[in-house]
C-alpha cells in the first residue's frame, strides 16, 4: 500500500461542511486527543487506502481460492476473433 513520504505539508485541501458534520468531526477529534485537521487527514487517508486496497485485493473461501489458483495455471483459451483484433493495427497509431 502506498503511503505519503513527504515530511513537509506543501499541498492544501479546502473543505466546506455543514455545522452538524463539523461538530461530529470536532467531537471525534477531541475524543482521540487530536486537532481537527490532524483527525480529518488521518481518517480520510485511512478511508482512501481502504478504497484503493479493495480494488486490488479480494478474499475467497478456501475451495474457491484453490479453483481460482488452478485456473491461473491453465493454458489460456484461444479466442480467434480476439486474436485477430489484437493483430490489427491500432486506430491510435
Amino acid at each position: 500500500m502506498k503511503t505519503a513520504t513527504h515530511s513537509s505539508k506543501d499541498a492544501r485541501i479546502d473543505l466546506r461542511v455543514n455545522v452538524t458534520q463539523k461538530t461530529l468531526l470536532e467531537e471525534a477529534a477531541a475524543s482521540q486527543g487530536k486537532k481537527l485537521s490532524d483527525f480529518v487527514i488521518s481518517a480520510s487517508t485511512e478511508a482512501a487506502q481502504i478504497v484503493l486496497a479493495d480494488q486490488n485485493r479480494f478474499a475467497l473461501p478456501e475451495e474457491k481460492m484453490k479453483l481460482f489458483l488452478a485456473r491461473l495455471e491453465e493454458e489460456p483459451l484461444v479466442l480467434p476473433k480476439l486474436k485477430a483484433l489484437f493483430a490489427r493495427k491500432s486506430v491510435f497509431e
